[in-house]
Order: structure tokens, then sequence, then C-alpha cells
């Protein structure tokens, strides 16, 4: 009787065992043959674009008013609005952490004037982390912020996308400035660069 369950009990013993190897060697021969790799290489581009759009012109006229009465000053403060819009586009470079819009003038504005230009908050269809108006720049050959905190985004194309320039012309107040006004009728250009800072 002892003999019959040791006998019974080895044969359930290899049983088990020998279930277990086939199924290894079952396992074993599938996770060899359902799995396969490849090598996908991903670039994105560093971006940094920027264009004036308009529905006309990108020029601006800025034009002084003559007073009409003796004793009264010139009426030099003029405003121009909604006709030039600033669009960009940018990715950033890993060593950017964002970037701005500025402005400068080439040429040279008339003495006696102050030209000045605020970029609107942005609107539009764009996406990403889009730049904030630094509000009302006074222009000149230096360079000034006029819109800053830019990500990695895109403003949408054309206008109504992005940031409406207003420029103002205005008499320089002071005393002395005012006396260097004289008739003139020039051309300045503003230049506009999106660049990195950090």
């Amino acid at each position: 009787m002892f003999d019959a369950e040791v006998v019974i009990l080895g044969m359930k013993l290899k049983a088990s065992i020998l279930a277990l190897v086939i199924f290894a060697f079952i396992s074993f021969g599938y996770a060899q043959d359902n799995t396969a790799s490849q090598k996908v290489n991903v670039s994105v581009p560093e971006v940094a674009l920027l264009g004036l759009v308009s529905e006309t012109q990108t020029d601006v006229n800025l034009n002084a008013i003559a007073p009409d009465e003796a004793g009264s000053e010139v009426k030099i403060t003029r405003q121009t609005k909604g006709s030039v819009w600033v669009n960009y586009s940018s990715v950033l470079s890993k060593s950017a952490k964002k970037r701005k819009v500025i402005a400068m003038v080439q040429g040279e504005i008339p003495e006696g004037v102050v030209l000045k230009v605020e970029a609107s908050e942005y609107s539009g269809s764009g996406k990403g982390r889009l730049g904030k108006s630094t509000g009302v720049v006074t222009l000149s050959n230096q360079p000034s912020d006029v819109i800053v905190d830019i990500g990695s985004c895109f403003t949408g194309t054309g206008v109504n996308n992005g940031h409406c320039l207003t420029y103002n012309m205005e008499q320089d107040i002071s005393s002395d400035n005012f006396a260097l006004l004289s008739q003139a009728q020039k051309s300045v250009n503003v230049v506009y660069t999106l660049t990195d800072y950090n």
C-alpha cells in the first residue's frame, strides 16, 4: 500500500514537471517571434520668422496739422491704427528660454518730433506661448522691446492675426526741442526683429 502511494506521487510529480517544461518551451518560443523594433529619427527645426502684413500697404503716413488761428501750436499728435499686423512663427532652440520682438529706427526722425509705437495684445487663430505687448514704446536708433515672452508658437497669418501696430507722432514738449522743429518730409524705416533672450 505504501509503495503504491509513492509510485502514484512520483508519477504526479513527473507529470507536473513535464507540463511545466512544455509550457516554458512554448512561452519562450512565442516570446522570440512576437516582437520587433525599428529606429525612428525625429527632427524638429528651430524656427524664427517674422513678417508685417496689411490689407493695403505696410507703409504708414504721419502728418502734422497746421493751425488755423494765429498763436496756436502745430497739431502734431497723429495716430494710425489697425492697418499693420506683426505675424511670427517660433520654435525655440535648446539654448533659448524665450524670444521678443524689438524695433529700431533706420534713418533720421525730424527734430522736435517723437515717434512712438504700441503693439496690441495678441489676437487671432494661433497657438502656443504667444507674446505680450510692452505698451507704448518711443522709437529711436536703439532697439526697444515691443513684444516679449514669446515661446514656441505661431500667430496665424495675415491681418487680424498677431499684434496690431499703432503709431503716434508727437511734438517734443520741451521748449528747446520744439524750437528745433522745422518743415520736413522724411521717411524712416522701423525695423522689427524676432530675437532670443533669457
